[in-house]
């Protein structure tokens, strides 16, 4: 993502909570940085959420388990968009993306607890970082269940691809912002037009 991008939905329109942690979640990689760096930055960015406890601690393991699930999400989101990602896919919006969410859902499994008013699903992994992991995917399967997730997408524009919540009446809203990133695309539309040859 180019620097002029926000570091938070430029509109102020974020997804309703809790689909609004997954868009955060997604939007901890842009081009210019990686929020979850570290192990120590992983659970310091859960941590801050409500999503561990204080104390918890993140293997690198865990770290590439977790930027594997945003990645996952991501390509998912893209999924959402109107119309077909443009070819060639950009980095992490390929079919190995959501390959590997699939096999990671596998070992962060959850179970319907119940116990709660309503029942829902909670994670069954014990580790905190790995109980954050399939909490999110939960609250994936809730928005489905809503019928939010469809209005959770990935910014079309190339050189951004921010998650970002389509509030719009006929669900067709195309980037995360007008202003940057639709400007940006109508200004390469409207100079490839100057540029292409003449019949």
């Amino acid at each position: 993502m180019a620097a002029d991008v926000p570091d938070a939905p430029p509109d102020g329109d974020a997804a309703p909570a809790p689909l609004d942690r997954i868009e955060a979640f997604v939007n901890t990689r842009n081009e210019d940085r990686d929020d979850l760096d570290t192990p120590a930055r992983l659970v310091e960015w859960l941590h801050a959420r409500g999503l561990v406890p204080a104390g918890s601690t993140a293997t690198a393991a865990q770290l590439d388990r977790a930027r594997a699930v945003r990645e996952g999400i991501r390509a998912l989101i893209a999924g959402n968009n109107t119309e077909p990602v443009p070819s060639p896919r950009p980095d992490g919006l390929d079919p190995a993306a959501r390959a590997g969410l699939a096999a990671l859902a596998r070992d962060l499994p959850l179970v319907l607890d119940v116990t709660l008013d309503p029942p829902r699903l909670v994670p069954a992994a014990r580790a905190p970082v790995d109980a954050a992991l399939a909490g999110l995917l939960a609250v994936l399967a809730e928005a489905v269940a809503l019928g939010t997730w469809s209005r959770l997408k990935a910014c079309r524009e190339p050189s951004c691809r921010w998650a970002y919540y389509d509030h719009s009446r006929n669900r067709r809203r195309t980037w995360c912002s007008m202003e940057i990133c639709g400007n940006r695309a109508k200004a390469r539309a409207a100079h490839q037009r100057r540029t292409a040859p003449r019949r």
